[in-house]
């Protein structure tokens, strides 16, 4: 049990070591340096709850966190000179991800 637990621990440094490339922070101010492990806790916690998400709906063999992540950032917020807002042009792939992840983050057209 203990064993099991450790490889966890280990894979979650991996990940964010060789994923979010946080392995080096390169800060002396000890704020700074908090402020630091708590984004990448944060960042690790988001990590893994997009995996189980992709777990969950079969599709890990499929798609990584991170081309999951590139493929959601194509669609983004857009300011108009009216002041009104709206999303970009959202992807067919993009569409056909969020149906098959069950996520609610797309308006319905």
């Amino acid at each position: 049990m203990v064993y099991k637990q450790r490889e966890e621990i280990e894979q979650a440094f991996d990940v964010m070591k060789d994923e979010l490339e946080n392995d080096k922070s390169y800060l002396s101010d000890d704020y700074a340096l908090r402020g630091y492990f708590f984004i990448s806790f944060v960042s690790l916690y988001l990590y893994y709850a997009a995996l189980n998400t992709l777990r969950r709906n079969g599709l890990v063999g499929n798609i990584s966190v991170n081309e999951l992540l590139f493929e959601l950032s194509r669609v983004f917020m857009v300011k108009y000179s009216d002041g009104s807002t709206g999303l970009s042009e959202v992807p067919k792939k993009v569409e056909r991800l969020v149906q098959r992840l069950g996520i609610h983050i797309l308006p319905k057209t």
